[in-house]
């Protein structure tokens, strides 16, 4: 496995994946309870009447989202990496059943969190870029219906992997004991249940065609024409403040002092936005630097799918 897994990952893979995994399940629980309680308090506060607002009720909606894949994750990072609770529990059946949820519930909200991601960057976009029509482009109709259409389009599009994983039962035997427990014995004869990808070739390499390009490179590669968009627009909008300030340490005349005393307003709103814009802009840096990867090791796997079994999932 080492030599096979070596030749389609970097050298040591083997290796940093042992010395990695006695760790992985500690950070990601300490992530997960931080992450569960600040998104708790993101939705406490945002859901509040007096913050409502377009862009406040997608940040609620990616933050629900956010927080449902963090305390799913909870229970399976104990048992599964942390392996709290008897070993031997990790193959009955209830609990390959749980995994198999545990595959399917993450991805979907996971992408869920993305497509809110890429909407919000349109949401920005369109205030910074055409203000006027912000209020009636992205007003709360059209915002909860965006919202709505996330939750509910999503599922169907992660429903393919539901055909990509079997529950299969299996025979311990003298041979195949380490394979599910290690440092541990289990009685030979005792069926025991994995979570297996589908045997069927084509079938496998289309779902990962969907998997990395519908559900992590298309939002990502969104997210990254919106970012560069909004830098663009940021930009240009700071070129013109600083004209205006100029303007107005030269001396300007009474007929002009109204004029850019308006401009000056319309800058200091313009101010707030920009600063609210630069905070999602590291939202959504966050977020290509944790999908770009997914994306591309998902496009590998569908061109070679040895380098699924041998080097991707073994991570």
């Amino acid at each position: 496995m080492s030599n096979s897994t070596d030749a389609y990952c970097v050298p040591g893979a083997t290796n940093f994946n042992k010395a990695y995994s006695r760790l992985h399940g500690y950070i990601a629980l300490v992530i997960c309870i931080v992450g569960s309680a600040t998104n708790s308090i993101n939705i406490a506060v945002l859901s509040r009447r007096e913050m409502t607002s377009p862009t406040n009720s997608i940040l609620t909606g990616l933050a629900v989202a956010d927080l449902l894949v963090m305390l799913e994750y909870i229970p399976y990072a104990l048992h599964m990496n942390i392996k709290i609770g008897p070993q031997v529990n990790k193959n009955t059946y209830t609990w390959t059943v749980f995994v198999y949820f545990h595959s399917i519930f993450s991805q979907t909200f996971h992408t869920i969190s993305i497509w809110l991601a890429v909407t919000l960057a349109v949401w920005r976009y369109v205030a910074i870029a055409f203000p006027q029509r912000n209020s009636t482009w992205c007003n709360k109709k059209n915002t909860t219906l965006a919202i709505v259409s996330a939750y509910v389009i999503c599922p169907f599009l992660c429903l393919p992997i539901y055909f990509a994983m079997n529950i299969v039962p299996s025979e311990v035997t003298a041979h195949n004991n380490s394979e599910f427990a290690e440092d541990l014995d289990l009685p030979d004869n005792r069926t025991v249940y994995v979570l297996e990808m589908s045997r069927n070739v084509q079938l496998v390499t289309a779902i990962m065609w969907i998997y990395s390009v519908i559900l992590k490179l298309v939002p990502s590669i969104a997210l990254s024409i919106l970012s560069t968009c909004l830098i663009s627009k940021l930009t240009t909008t700071e070129r013109k403040r600083q004209k205006l300030l100029k303007r107005s340490t030269i001396g300007p005349n009474e007929p002009e002092k109204q004029c850019l005393a308006t401009e000056e307003s319309c800058a200091r709103r313009s101010s707030r936005t920009d600063r609210t814009t630069r905070m999602l802009l590291a939202v959504l840096g966050l977020f290509l630097s944790t999908e770009v990867p997914q994306g591309l090791l998902g496009l590998a796997s569908a061109l070679a799918p040895d380098f699924f079994k041998s080097c991707y999932n073994m991570f």
